[in-house]
């Protein structure tokens, strides 16, 4: 893998394993210019699987030789309400070469540099960024912007830039060093500027994982601050079913549990206001009411038990054998009392009637009449006890054989079974119960024993005995046949209650400390938890599935990490850029004349897919190297850091240096002015800078390195505003060339002023050229011997002093006369002398004497050289 097309083959690969939403947005970065708000929207609702993604294909990626083209800057205009500059000015630079921006402090150099820092791209200063600000004494200050003309594979564009407003993505092609930020890229361990498409693409995937997992937190926040209060803050308590359901509530809960918990039965509901009540009140009070219940509904039980018990089957079949038995027996008493007093006057001999008559008649013979004689008494001289009438021998004879029937068994035998059928009759009478008395017993059971169910049935049970009762009575006494029936009630569901009346009866009588209390108190707390449970039934269901979606969430949240995309761009990292990064600034280091401080570049651990590289010492890299080095060599580090950047692309867009040897020594400064002339050569180059033996550093560079292409442009400050442009140099730092150019066309400008006898404004003039044209023979001198010595330098060439060899006895005198008659013609005016003003054709003269001596020396020296 080591070209880019080779990299999107493996990633293409690599991604068949990620989350959907990797894979899609995968897609999106390799055939989109920006992942705007709705893709991260869209991304984060298939990490969610709400919908389904496009994976990345081979057929997404784009040609890894095909690209946008190189960015260049053209010209800053329009600017407003930055810092003090002024409006209407337009900074332009060059389309290639190199581009020097000179300007003295206060000139508004720096309003212009920090707008590109912001367009364009900058290292973060760690805290120190130079903000944008307007002009603090405008009265309503707007927001800064301006219009920054640049171009892009060839074509012209311009981006309408304001503060806190994005600028065009293309112009971060655009780098810019920042003095102020050297510490950055020294000390810090930054991130990779420049990138391979390939390792770009994974940064970027890398970084939206932060903002797909954001939304995916947000919603999970939001679904958990719908969590009612019931549930976030419940009021059962832990140690119940309930209490330990909503602890654990979660997405895998048990809906059925929940529904079962949070349903009481009637009869559950009466045990909770049972305990309630009995947990209350005075115990010793609520026992002795139980026992006093308890022993009435056993008294309850009891009649029940006899009803049920009479009605049987069995003992209907009884009854009717009773019945059958009296009256077999009757009918043969019957029989013996119609044979005996057949010729009776009254027949009716042996009925029931006469028999209690004839009872009767024995008890008034043995208690009243005749005590203690046997009945009857027939002896002579008795009378009848029933008529008081003296006994015949027939009369006695009756009365004798009355007795002998009385006396005979199967009278007897009647008179029995007749009384046992009286007395079972009896019996089963009085074991029958009123319906008003069952009511009773179902209103004890219902109310009492909070039994609605088992009262209803006892109840209906009870009713059918006590018809079945009277029927089993009526058939009896008729004779007449019945059908069997079951006959039962609820007896063991009675007894149930009368247990666990037992058991309140025995915790109320408990300690309080004792298990008995303690169990009764848990039944309560897990009665009133369920009854509590009931009224929140429906927010608990809601909150499952809630808890549903958090947990599909944060398993969705699991598909963000981005360890996997690190793990990869470190791969590619390795591939496509480390060893050249490495490399490159090795040169940078050895260009910059810092080679003996083994310093090296080291690959550090990626962040969040992002290679990132520190400078360190090779003898000790956990030294600070801010610490170690001197601040020339410091700065310098920071550019080679820099610079070493740019080889990772192919990318040939400009650079912007905002005042790279602020505090360099001499030294340092040429060289890097020497590294920033050889990157002109092939790129745009910019520099800002109030570094005026800099500049000069840079102007000898590129012209001992025969670079065509250089502008240097000033900035400069007026009355009360800054940024004033100008496409020139500062006057001491021009070339002599360029200065007697300038005074050729200043002059003929102005000389309309002597044509039209405007002495004022021709004496302005005179004193401007003149002055500056004598300023320009020290320019000249100067620069006939800057190839051995420079002013603001302290080298002195040795090499080339051959150079100096060609100046003649006659330049000198030249140079004298040039030079003292331009103090005479800048004198000219004094009233002393009442002399008249120069003329245009003198002053040209001395401007041609001037050119014609620099440019013969200049050719002279050019020449000349060591044999």
């Amino acid at each position: 893998m080591t070209t880019e097309a080779e990299a999107f083959a493996d990633i293409v690969t690599w991604s068949v394993d990620l989350p959907a939403w990797q894979r899609d947005a995968l897609r999106r970065l390799a055939t989109q210019q920006n992942i705007e708000h709705a893709d991260i929207d869209e991304l984060a609702a298939i990490c969610k699987g709400e919908q389904p993604g496009t994976p990345l294909e081979a057929g997404h990626l784009r040609d890894p030789n095909r690209d946008q083209g190189d960015v260049y800057l053209r010209s800053i205009h329009g600017v407003s309400h930055v810092s003090a500059l002024a409006p209407g000015q337009r900074l332009t630079v060059r389309r290639e070469g190199l581009t020097v921006v000179y300007g003295d402090n206060g000139s508004g150099k720096s309003g212009y540099a920090r707008i590109l820092k912001k367009a364009c791209r900058s290292r973060n200063t760690g805290g120190r960024t130079e903000e944008v600000i307007p002009d603090i004494y405008e009265q309503n200050p707007g927001i800064p912007s301006a219009n920054i003309d640049y171009a892009i594979g060839g074509q012209n564009r311009s981006c309408a830039w304001q503060l806190g407003t994005p600028a065009d993505t293309a112009l971060s092609a655009i780098s810019v060093f920042d003095s102020r930020s050297a510490n950055v890229h020294v000390d810090d361990t930054n991130d990779v500027a420049y990138t391979p498409f390939p390792l770009k693409m994974l940064g970027q995937l890398a970084s939206l994982c932060k903002p797909v997992k954001e939304k995916l937190a947000a919603d999970i926040t939001r679904l958990k601050e719908s969590t009612p209060l019931g549930i976030s803050q419940p009021t059962c308590s832990a140690d119940t079913a309930v209490g330990r359901m909503i602890a654990g509530l979660s997405g895998r809960t048990d809906t059925a549990l929940l529904e079962a918990l949070s349903t009481l039965s009637q009869q559950e509901q009466d045990r909770l206001a049972q305990l309630t009540a009995d947990l209350a009140d005075d115990p010793q009070r609520v026992a002795r009411q139980l026992g006093a219940l308890k022993t009435k509904v056993e008294g309850y039980i009891r009649q029940l038990d006899g009803l049920f018990a009479i009605v049987a089957d069995q003992n209907f079949a009884r009854l009717g054998q009773l019945v059958r038995d009296a009256n077999a027996t009757r009918e043969a008493a019957d029989a013996v009392s119609a044979a005996l007093f057949r010729d009776e006057p009254i027949t009716q001999i042996g009925t029931e009637a006469w028999q209690s008559l004839w009872a009767s008649a024995r008890a008034f013979s043995e208690q009243d009449a005749y005590p203690k004689r046997a009945f009857p008494v027939t002896d002579e001289g008795s009378v009848c006890v029933l008529c008081h009438q003296d006994l015949s021998h027939v009369a006695s004879h009756r009365l004798n054989r009355f007795e002998a029937f009385v006396r005979d068994d199967s009278n007897l035998r009647a008179e029995q079974a007749q009384l046992r059928l009286t007395e079972a009759l009896e019996t089963f009478e009085g074991a029958g119960l009123s319906i008003g008395e069952i009511v009773t017993i179902a209103a004890a059971i219902r109310d009492e024993l909070k039994q609605g169910q088992l009262a209803s049935e006892v109840k209906k049970a009870a009713i059918q005995a006590a018809w079945r009762h009277r029927q089993i009575l009526r058939n009896v006494k008729a004779g007449t046949a019945l059908q069997t029936a079951e006959n039962s009630f609820n007896r063991q569901g009675i007894a149930d209650c009368l247990a666990v009346m037992d058991r309140r009866v025995e915790g109320l009588l408990a300690d309080a400390g004792s298990p008995e209390r303690a169990a009764l108190l848990s039944e309560k707390a897990e009665l009133a938890d369920r009854q509590w449970l009931a009224g929140i039934k429906a927010d608990a269901l809601a909150e499952i599935g809630r808890r549903k979606q958090i947990s599909a969430l944060e398993a969705a949240q699991r598909d963000t990490i981005t360890t996997r995309i690190t793990n990869k761009s470190t791969e590619v990292a390795g591939a496509l850029v480390t060893d050249a990064l490495r490399a490159q600034f090795a040169r940078e280091v050895d260009s910059f004349d810092i080679a003996g401080l083994a310093l090296e570049l080291r690959q550090q651990p990626s962040s969040q897919g992002i290679p990132r590289f520190k400078v360190a010492l090779v003898r000790k890299p956990d030294a600070k190297v801010a610490q170690v080095l001197s601040e020339g060599e410091y700065r310098c580090t920071a550019l080679a850091a820099f610079m070493a950047e740019l080889s990772t692309t192919e990318s040939r867009s400009g650079l912007v240096f905002d005042d790279p040897v602020s505090s360099l020594d001499h030294l340092h400064r040429e060289a890097v002015a020497k590294r920033l002339v050889a990157e002109a050569a092939s790129r745009q180059v910019v520099v800002f800078t109030h570094d005026l033996a800099f500049l000069f550093e840079l102007q000898q560079a590129a012209y001992e390195a025969k670079l065509q292409h250089i502008d240097v442009n000033s900035v400069a400050r007026g009355a009360d505003k800054a940024g004033f442009t100008h496409a020139e140099p500062p006057f001491k730092a021009r070339k002599v060339e360029q200065i007697v150019t300038a005074l050729s066309r200043q002059l003929q400008n102005e000389r309309h002023h002597f044509d039209q006898g405007n002495e004022d404004a021709w004496r302005n003039s005179i004193k401007s050229i003149v002055g500056t044209l004598r300023d320009t023979w020290e320019i000249a001198v100067e620069q006939a011997v800057s190839h051995v010595i420079r002013r603001l330098s302290n080298k002195v060439d040795t090499g080339k002093l051959v150079k100096l060899t060609v100046i003649t006895v006659a330049d000198c005198e030249a140079m004298r006369d040039g030079y003292g008659r331009c103090s005479e013609l800048l004198h000219s005016s004094a009233h002393a002398l009442n002399r008249g003003m120069p003329r245009p054709d003198a002053v040209d003269t001395e401007i041609t004497a001037l050119m014609q001596w620099a440019a013969d020396l200049k050719h002279r020296q050019d020449r000349a050289s060591l044999p």
